[in-house]
């Protein structure tokens, strides 16, 4: 579902960020944002701030435990791509995000594949 072996823009993307800054945070989440709106596969509007429910939550989370967070800004950009792909709201995407990150779905999806 998410794996691919050519050159694409995702691959400008970092695969993993340690952070406990929360503008590095929000750097790396509008980066995603912007990768997938210079594609031009879904209108600017609907992505642009799509990963703000996902930043909040691990803000809220940085702040509870005062150690840093892991992000995977590649499987990210993949997850909500696919999601779009899908038919999936905008709505659904952001709630889906956050459920991944409660679930550490990200860290699943990264270790399976650097296994492959």
């Amino acid at each position: 579902m998410l794996a691919g072996n050519s050159l694409r823009a995702q691959d400008n993307l970092p695969e993993k960020i340690h952070t406990s800054i929360d503008k590095i945070l929000d750097d790396h989440l509008a980066e995603i944002e912007n990768t997938l709106i210079n594609e031009k596969e879904v209108e600017t509007k609907t992505i642009l701030l799509i990963t703000v429910p996902l930043e909040n939550f691990i803000e809220d989370v940085l702040f509870m435990i005062n150690r840093p967070v892991v992000i995977y800004p590649r499987v990210i950009y993949k997850v909500i791509r696919e999601q779009f792909r899908q038919g999936k709201s905008r709505e659904e995407i952001e709630r889906l995000l956050v459920t991944m990150q409660k679930q550490n779905k990200f860290e699943k999806i990264y270790a399976a594949e650097k296994q492959n």
